[in-house]
């Protein structure tokens, strides 16, 4: 078979959303995905050689959005394929260097409790702080569910009844996600522990801790308080092997160690299918790219046939513009690690772990980064599911695998210095890190694999490894993601669609692009 009512280019987890909710609908529908597993930035793998059987949370991990309902699960009963969910309590953790820890639990009153122990005053100011932005979210999430430039009115209702109860949180909380998490974080707060806690997490925006309008991540804690934070079973690539069999349960085809080499057009300059790189055309009456727009347009486009504007939109897009990535580290131990501070470690070590001494601790790790220079100080992020997910680890094994993540690492090395060089001593100095607050871990270590920014590249073909697929700044959001004239899911070349996170207003692991965009294929197709 070579001719489909829909092809989806790319099978991460939005471009299977996307296909489920097509095939659902009767469409036939084709998934190519040059991987030979699906997933995009959501695979679980076994990447680390010296530990068979130990599988790693490649990029993604925490599922936040997914929580919201009504969620892609829910919908296409993701249950039915097998997927199931851990819910780690407490979500965040923060362990002071000179000991103590803040636990921040689902229940905003034990959360509250951890942090009196170290301010009063920030204990109040953080219920008041997370109600706020509670507010904003209940506002936010049904245009975020549905068309970014076409609400439709049933959207714009239940938005203006979020609003009308939460009216009072709107104006200051607008101000929070407009202003920048460093400023926010000074003006809320007063201890040691809670501003470094927060500008640790806050400073995965791929920005300066003090660049305004990129307090949404702070936002987030509202989100995992109030609907709480889940994990699938088997890593996050069990999410996506879920989708895939939704898939093909609904009729649709998924083909992997498939890549596409270029779009085919006819003659009114319509897209009418697409070429493998081996040379098979296949054809549909749309083709949905699940790419960032850059790898859309710049490389499967020929340059004569991307509409002036989109090209002059894409020559200005900011797809870290800040020199500003990520860094990740994947470590298999022989046994299970204990932090003293925390008590009951085994409390912690499931939630996403805090390190940073202070908040200006992390703001020179970022100021050296913006010059590429991989800073002496590194805030990072530590995660052991496998402690409430044993299927992470090989049966009867008495270790641990763990996630460690630098959210703000240079793109590209200052002096010509290489990540390739690089990557294996930064994971070490974590390693060092850690094993400061958790005596005896690093000794423990069966292997290890590190990946830097190029790595996220060259494994998932998006353009720079760029998390979002583009900067999450004001300009790049909401209904004007990734540019204006390619917001809405729809491109202006006829037959040609889009998702994926550089589609959708926020990005992150949701699945909300694909099947927003498959509506609205939908109702257009029928029409």
């Amino acid at each position: 078979m070579n001719r489909y009512d829909a092809i989806v280019v790319g099978g991460g987890h939005n471009g299977l959303a996307c296909a489920a909710y097509l095939a659902r609908a009767g469409r036939t529908v084709v998934v190519l995905e040059e991987r030979p597993i699906v997933g995009g930035f959501c695979t679980s793998e076994a990447v680390v050689p010296e530990a068979p059987g130990f599988l790693m949370n490649v990029t993604s991990i925490d599922h936040i959005l997914t929580c919201i309902p009504t969620s892609v699960a829910d919908d296409l009963d993701l249950a039915r394929h097998g997927l199931e969910w851990v819910w780690p309590d407490p979500f965040c953790s923060y362990a002071a260097p000179e000991g103590g820890v803040i636990r921040f639990w689902r229940d905003m009153d034990r959360t509250c409790a951890e942090i009196a122990r170290f301010s009063k005053r920030d204990a109040d100011a953080y219920r008041r702080f997370i109600g706020i932005l509670g507010d904003i979210w209940a506002v936010a999430a049904p245009y975020l569910q549905g068309h970014p430039t076409r609400p439709r009115p049933g959207t714009l209702a239940a938005l203006a009844r979020a609003a009308a109860r939460g009216r009072r949180s709107l104006s200051p909380g607008v101000r929070i996600l407009m202003s920048s998490p460093g400023a926010m974080i000074d003006e809320w707060f007063e201890s040691t522990e809670l501003k470094a806690a927060l500008a640790c997490y806050a400073v995965s925006t791929m920005a300066s801790l003090d660049e305004p309008g990129s307090g949404l991540v702070l936002s987030l804690f509202a989100v995992m308080h109030k609907w709480g934070m889940h994990r699938p079973v088997g890593g996050s690539g069990a999410l996506s092997e879920a989708l895939a069999a939704a898939v093909r349960t609904a009729g649709g085809e998924i083909r992997m160690g498939t890549p596409v080499g270029q779009l085919l057009f006819d003659a009114a300059g319509a897209v009418v299918g697409v070429e493998t790189r081996d040379g098979e055309r296949l054809h549909a009456s749309a083709v949905i790219a699940a790419l960032d727009p850059t790898t859309l347009f710049r490389k499967l486009m020929p340059a004569d046939r991307v509409p002036d504007q989109v090209d002059r939109e894409l020559s200005s897009l900011g797809v870290l513009r800040n020199n500003i990535s990520a860094f990740k580290g994947d470590v298999a131990l022989a046994r299970r690690p204990h932090i003293p501070a925390a008590g009951n470690s085994e409390e912690i070590l499931p939630s996403c772990m805090l390190f940073a001494p202070s908040i200006d601790y992390v703001r020179r790790s970022v100021e050296t980064t913006l010059q590429g220079r991989l800073p002496d100080e590194l805030p990072m992020w530590v995660i052991a599911p496998s402690v409430l997910d044993r299927a992470l680890v090989p049966p009867g094994s008495d270790g641990d695998s763990l996630y460690m993540f630098l959210p703000a690492v240079p793109y590209d090395l200052a002096d010509g210095a290489s990540w390739v060089d690089e990557k294996d001593k930064v994971l070490d100095r974590c390693l060092d890190v850690f094993d400061q607050y958790a005596p005896g871990a690093k000794a423990s270590v069966i292997g290890a694999s590190a990946s830097g920014p190029h790595d996220f590249e060259a494994f998932s073909a998006v353009h720079k490894g760029h998390l979002f697929h583009a900067d999450m700044t004001p300009a790049q959001a909401g209904p004007w993601r990734p540019t204006p004239s390619l917001s809405g899911y729809r491109t202006p070349v006829r037959g040609l669609w889009h998702t994926g996170a550089g589609a959708h207003p926020t990005g992150a692991i949701n699945g909300w692009s694909g099947r927003t965009a498959a509506r609205t294929i939908l109702r257009a197709t029928r029409r």
